[in-house]
């Protein structure tokens, strides 16, 4: 029986109460990495990876990106690519083991990319390039593709792309993935506890193939969604690392634990088409045109991060920015125009956390001078993925991190049949030019035909791009090599050392 994973986003991960341990890890001559998230684990299944910065840390796929954002060998140590671009033969380290000492094989990567297919995962469409794939021999792992995908190599750090273990899914049946504590991992850490809102500690994993170079024992990972605690606790030295919001941005430029970090994280406004106001592509338009992006990073977030009237984040491929055109929209007398004859009320869903408030309360005052009532309402990230993916919601301030090196990690999120389009939109001129994009094999043509897809998408104001996502935080010294990533996952504490 196949089960419905994207539901899994918002409901299956029935870990609240359970604990393998304690929370907080205590004072030890250990090694420990305090640091913190803003929102709660959804799942640890790799084919349900909405959550993706721990898949990085408990799980390996074939590659991974390295402090320097360089792709190396993880669980495979080297592959090789046949002449036609199509056949991929990758050859796993032998010394690659489960947690529980058992070997990975070549298989556990078949079985994991087959149960992503046959589970609906919302992801399942990452796997869309990939033929067939075979297990040569346990070492052995061959992929042939469909078609050349020069990214696809980069595909493979995703947790999509990550193995399990056919025996531990089989015996947990429909709760795999909800319980860390039953669960077993090939990458640089295991669950030690978790405590569902609190928090979780990750710990070593003693049989990780590359365990030499981890240099710490312990993660300990607070759920803090008030940057000023966050900050309180970091002086406090309760944390090695904390996000800085832009009032305190001021106050730590040019100290020593002053850090910035520029990712490819895009937010932006979901403007959902089941609404029969927003059906209107002119009321779309003007909503987009009735707040200052500029204004808002400027005044509001103050941490670097650019206003986007683009969906595809500047320097996620060099090539595809060179020959495209990006024009300012905020336009606030033609937002009055539009919208102030329709007495609009709507309702716009953000994430519980401090900076998603500021934001949504910044749009929300905008588009009240523009006409637009709007009510704000804050969820949990889980909540408000659950809503999106029912469609019951009238905006949504989302944001989406690419999941692989290139514009169709984005553009294809708002393709009619993708499960992450939520919002309604259909055009079939933008999935035609994504469909030709998939068979030109001429690299110029290709990013023509993507650049030509984005323009059509925004034009027809599918959403409300925000901005593009700058980083400010605080670091203690005596923390090195956390290594921050702008494709796949976010972080990587496999490389940490602490002096």
């Amino acid at each position: 029986m196949k089960k419905t994973l994207i539901a899994a986003a918002s409901t299956a991960f029935l870990l609240a109460g359970c604990s393998t341990g304690e929370q907080e890890e205590t004072k030890t001559d250990k090694k420990v990495l305090h640091t913190m998230e803003s929102y709660d684990l959804l799942s640890v299944d790799p084919a349900d990876a909405i959550t993706s910065n721990i898949f990085n840390q408990i799980y390996e796929g074939l590659y991974r990106f390295d402090e320097n954002n360089e792709l190396v060998p993880a669980a495979a140590k080297s592959h090789t690519v046949s002449r036609d671009g199509k056949t991929y033969t990758f050859k796993l380290d032998e010394k690659a083991k489960w947690s529980d000492g058992k070997a990975v094989k070549a298989q556990d990567f078949v079985y994991a990319y087959k149960r992503v297919l046959e589970t609906n995962s919302p992801f399942a469409y990452l796997m869309e390039p990939v033929e067939k794939t075979t297990a040569l021999d346990g070492q052995t792992l061959e992929i042939k593709l469909k078609r050349p995908t020069p990214y696809f190599l980069s595909m493979t750090t995703f947790g999509t792309y990550m193995p399990v273990r056919s025996d531990v899914v089989k015996e947990q049946g429909d709760k795999f993935g909800t319980d860390p504590a039953t669960n077993v991992y090939n990458g640089p850490f295991t669950f030690k506890s978790y405590k569902a809102e609190q928090g979780y500690v990750l710990e070593k994993n003693t049989q990780y193939a590359d365990k030499e170079n981890v240099k710490i024992d312990a993660v300990d990972v607070k759920i803090i969604k008030d940057p000023m605690l966050a900050i309180n606790l970091f002086e406090s030295g309760e944390l090695d690392v904390a996000p800085l919001n832009s009032e305190n941005v001021v106050n730590y430029k040019g100290k020593k634990e002053y850090n910035t970090f520029s990712d490819s994280r895009m937010f932006f406004i979901r403007m959902n088409e089941k609404n029969p106001a927003l059906k209107s592509k002119k009321t779309r338009q003007a909503i987009d045109a009735s707040y200052d992006k500029q204004g808002l990073v400027d005044t509001l977030l103050g941490n670097g991060s650019l206003a986007a009237d683009y969906i595809v984040p500047k320097e996620l491929d060099p090539k595809y920015d060179e020959g495209r055109e990006i024009a300012p929209s905020y336009d606030q007398a033609q937002a009055k125009e539009v919208l102030g004859k329709q007495n609009l009320k709507l309702e716009m869903i953000i994430e519980d956390d401090d900076v998603s408030k500021k934001v949504g309360e910044y749009i929300q005052g905008k588009l009240k001078q523009a006409g637009v009532d709007v009510k704000l309402l804050p969820l949990p990230k889980k909540e408000r993925l659950a809503r999106e993916t029912s469609g019951e919601y009238d905006l949504s301030l989302a944001s989406w991190a690419p999941d692989y090196q290139d514009a169709t990690t984005y553009l294809n999120l708002f393709m009619t049949d993708n499960p992450f389009n939520m919002m309604g939109y259909s055009n079939k001129k933008y999935d035609a030019l994504l469909k030709q994009a998939e068979s030109e094999l001429d690299a110029g043509k290709r990013l023509d035909l993507l650049r030509q897809a984005e323009t059509l998408l925004l034009d027809d104001q599918a959403i409300s791009p925000v901005y593009q996502r700058k980083n400010a935080f605080l670091q203690d010294t005596r923390v090195t090599h956390l290594a921050r990533h702008n494709v796949g996952t976010d972080i990587s504490y496999k490389y940490v050392e602490i002096k």
